[in-house]
C-alpha cells in the first residue's frame, strides 16, 4: 500500500519505544487536557481473578509488637506504665490490639473529668474498686496476675485528676476553631498564633500539624524548614495505638489522618530534598509511619520503595508483600504495580495469567493504566481469547482518563468501525488528543487524516507538522511519510509549517 493511500490504525506499533518518551511539542501545539494523564502499560493477560476484600489482614502477634516498638516507643507512654520494667504483654496499645483482633471484652477505662476517681461507692469506670487513699496510685497489681491480659502498673490518682482537667479545658477551650477561622480569611499571623496555643494548652496534633504546614508553605512567617520539622514531628510522634489506626477509603484515597498526614508530608520533604539535604532512606522510614497509621497508600509506597531499592534498600519480598497488603486493602496503584512486576518478570518470576488478573482487578478500581493493560489483554489475546468488545470498554475508561495510548486505541476502533460504528470526526478527535500528549501512533495517525482531509479539513501544513513530530518520536514510517507530502506543499505552506515546528526561528522550511 502506498503512503497516499495508507490508513492510519496502528494501535501500539510504536508503544515499546514511545511509551517513557518526552517530546518537545511546540508551545502552539502542547495544550493538554487538565488533569490529562499518561499511563501507559505493557501487555498483560489473565484468567485468574484477584478480589479486593478491603479489609486489612490480621497480623502476627510479634510483627505488631516490633511495629509498636518502632511508631509508639516508651518514651511517649503516659506515667501509668512509664516506670515499669517493659514487658509487651503489659503494654496498653498491646492489649488494645489482642482486645480489637480477638474478641475479648471491649471495655475501655475512661475518666469523667467531674469525678476522675470514680464514684461514690469508691469504683471506677469499669467497676473495679480502687484504694484513693494511696497518694500515688491505685492497688497495685498482684505479682502474680489473674488476668495476663491486664497491665501490672496502674493509672495513678495524678494520672486521672491530668486527664480529667485536661478533658475540662478540651471543652472550653476555642483556639482551634479561632486557628480554622482565621486560617480561612488568610489571615495566617492570627491562625499560627491559635494554633500554638492550642497545642500548648492541650498538645492537638493537628494543630501540630497545621503550624508544620504554615512553616514549610510560609504561612504566617517566612518559609523555616527547622520550624516545620520541628512541629510536623510533633504530629507524628504523638501516642499511637491500633484503635487510632484510620480506615482507608479507596474511593477516596487523598484521605488521611493528622499522623498518616504528617509522615507524609516529611517523608515528600526528605524524597525531594526540600530545604534539607535528599535523604530517601529518611523518606522510606516515615512512609513506614504513615502506613502504620492506617494510610494504605504507603503502604503501596513501602512495596514500590522495596521492590525498586529506592531509597538503597531492595527486597523483593518485602516489597511483593506490601504491595499486596495495599492491593488487598484496595489501593488500585498497588494492584497495577503488581501487575507490572508479574508481566515483565524482572524481580518475580514472569507470570502473565497472574498479571492480567492485577491488572484486571486494577482496572476495576478505576486505574487508567490497569484499564488500558486491561483493554491491551484483549485486544491482543494475550493468554486469553481476543475480545475486541471487551477491550473497547477498558480503552473507553483510560481515554475518558486522558491516558493518550488508549486515545489513540480508541480512535481506531472508530476510524475502521470495529466493534462501533464508523465516525472519521471522532477518530480525529481522539487521535488529536493523545497527539497533543506525544502519543507517537496518534501523530502519525492524525497527519494521515489531516492529509487525506479525513473527519476534518484537509491541512497540508498540519499533515507535515505532525509527521515532522511523528519522526522525532522515531516512528518508522514517519520519514517516507514526510518525504511524499513535502513536494505537494506551497512555499507558504512549508513556511507555516516552519513557524509551527520551530515558533521564533524567522526561517522556512528548504
Amino acid at each position: 500500500m502506498s503512503q497516499s493511500t495508507r490508513t492510519p490504525g496502528s494501535r501500539f506499533r510504536s508503544l515499546g519505544l514511545g511509551l517513557g518518551l518526552v517530546i518537545a511539542l511546540p508551545a502552539a501545539l502542547l495544550c493538554l487536557p487538565a488533569g490529562a494523564q499518561q499511563a501507559p502499560a505493557p501487555d498483560l493477560a489473565t484468567r485468574q481473578e484477584v478480589v479486593v476484600a478491603g479489609k486489612r489482614k490480621m497480623q502476627d502477634p510479634t510483627e505488631f509488637i516490633a511495629a509498636d516498638s518502632r511508631v509508639l516507643g516508651r518514651k511517649f507512654a503516659s506515667s501509668c506504665a512509664y516506670m515499669s520494667g517493659y514487658n509487651p504483654y503489659e503494654d496498653d496499645l498491646f492489649i488494645d490490639y489482642i482486645t480489637s483482633f480477638h474478641g475479648l471484652s471491649s471495655e475501655v477505662e475512661t475518666i469523667r473529668d467531674v469525678s476522675p476517681l470514680g464514684d461514690a461507692a469508691g469504683k471506677n469506670t469499669m467497676g473495679r474498686e480502687f484504694d484513693s487513699t494511696m497518694p500515688g496510685a491505685d492497688a497495685t497489681a498482684s505479682s502474680a496476675l489473674s488476668n495476663q491480659m491486664e497491665p501490672s502498673v496502674k493509672c495513678s490518682n495524678t494520672d486521672r485528676r491530668f486527664a480529667a482537667g485536661r478533658n475540662s479545658i478540651a471543652r472550653k477551650d476555642k483556639t482551634l476553631n479561632l486557628a480554622l477561622d482565621a486560617y480561612d480569611k488568610g489571615d495566617y499571623v492570627e491562625a499560627m498564633s491559635q494554633f500554638k496555643q492550642n497545642y500548648s494548652k492541650l498538645g492537638n496534633d493537628f494543630s501540630a500539624l497545621m503550624l508544620g504546614r504554615m512553616y514549610l508553605e510560609g504561612k504566617g512567617e517566612k518559609v523555616d524548614i527547622t520550624q516545620a520539622l520541628y512541629w510536623l514531628d510533633k504530629a507524628v510522634n504523638q501516642r499511637f495505638g491500633p484503635k487510632d489506626r484510620m480506615r482507608f477509603d479507596p474511593k477516596h484515597p487523598q484521605l488521611m489522618n493528622t499522623r498518616a498526614e504528617a509522615a507524609m508530608t516529611l517523608a515528600k520533604v526528605y524524597m525531594v530534598g526540600s530545604g534539607v539535604k535528599r535523604d530517601p532512606r529518611k523518606a522510606l522510614e516515615f512512609y513506614e509511619v504513615a502506613a502504620d497509621s492506617g494510610y494504605t497508600p504507603a503502604t503501596g509506597m513501602l512495596g514500590s520503595a522495596y521492590l525498586s531499592g529506592f531509597a538503597g534498600a531492595k527486597d523483593v519480598n518485602k516489597g511483593v508483600k506490601y504491595l499486596k497488603e495495599a492491593g488487598e486493602a484496595g489501593y488500585a496503584p498497588a494492584l497495577f504495580q503488581l501487575g507490572k512486576a508479574y508481566y515483565e518478570g524482572n524481580d518475580v518470576p514472569k507470570d502473565l495469567k497472574l498479571a492480567g488478573a492485577y491488572f484486571t482487578a486494577g482496572a476495576k478500581e478505576g486505574h487508567p493504566g490497569a484499564q488500558l493493560a486491561a483493554a491491551r489483554m484483549y485486544d491482543f489475546g494475550e493468554s486469553v481469547a481476543p475480545d475486541p468488545k471487551r477491550a473497547l470498554v477498558y480503552y473507553k475508561e483510560a481515554a475518558i482518563k486522558g491516558v493518550p495510548a488508549a486515545q489513540n486505541a480508541l480512535g481506531t476502533y472508530f476510524y475502521k468501525g470495529e466493534v462501533v460504528d464508523q465516525n472519521l470526526q471522532t477518530a480525529r478527535k481522539l487521535f488529536n488528543a493523545a497527539a497533543m500528549q506525544a502519543q507517537p501512533d496518534a501523530m502519525y495517525n492524525l497527519a494521515i487524516m489531516t492529509r487525506n482531509g479525513e473527519g476534518g479539513a484537509k491541512d497540508l501544513s498540519m499533515a507535515y507538522v505532525w509527521f515532522s513530530l511523528a519522526k522525532q518520536a522515531r516512528y518508522p514510517e514517519a520519514d517516507v511519510a514526510l518525504a511524499e507530502v513535502k513536494p505537494q506543499l506551497s512555499q507558504a505552506e512549508l513556511a507555516r509549517a516552519d513557524a509551527l515546528l520551530k515558533p521564533g526561528s524567522g526561517t522556512q522550511t528548504k
